[in-house]
């Protein structure tokens, strides 16, 4: 496999939004969380704070700033015209030549969050903090397109079977 950087196969965005909507949907930090958005609710943009700026598209990923311990990242996967992002969100935007979800599922590994955390906690400032300029520097093993579907295409599947079992164990507990 080839090795890139982050860099090589993927973009920073931060194309502000058009705003062509009284109400649309905000996405803060808290509100993506191990890979989930929260919620989907309509807000009037009036009650936007000013930090509501980034647009976003399907394939993007939402990967925060602040504490990447936290696991406030996600992978848009859907129509995402409606959303605004806040400015402490990286909006990462995979190349033609690597697999959205691939890139998506090496950020959000353990090891690449534990190396982040470090990176952010040796930083000064008020909190531990990364920004793209350290994301872009890592280093990432390229298979060809067709392995890196099937890699997330495993990986999904033991997610979704790991996701059944935990709710399968919710109604068992609410049954004792």
């Amino acid at each position: 496999w080839e090795v890139m950087t982050v860099e090589d196969v993927s973009d920073s965005i931060s194309i502000t939004h058009s705003f062509d909507k009284d109400n649309l949907i905000f996405l803060n930090t808290g509100d993506i969380k191990s890979g989930k958005i929260l919620h989907h609710n309509y807000t009037s943009i009036r009650n936007f704070p000013g930090q509501a700026k980034k647009s976003v598209k399907k394939n993007d990923i939402l990967f925060t700033e602040i504490r990447p311990k936290n696991e406030r990242y996600a992978f848009v996967d859907f129509d995402a015209d409606d959303y605004v992002v806040s400015t402490k969100l990286m909006v990462i935007r995979a190349k033609n030549s690597i697999f959205p979800r691939y890139l998506y599922q090496f950020l959000t590994s353990g090891d690449i969050l534990d190396y982040l955390q470090l990176i952010a906690e040796t930083r000064s400032g008020t909190f531990p903090q990364i920004t793209f300029d350290e994301v872009k520097l890592l280093k990432i093993p390229i298979p060809h397109i067709e392995e890196q579907i099937r890699i997330v295409d495993v990986s999904l599947n033991l997610e979704n079977k790991i996701q059944n079992l935990q709710n399968h164990n919710k109604i068992l507990e609410q049954t004792v």
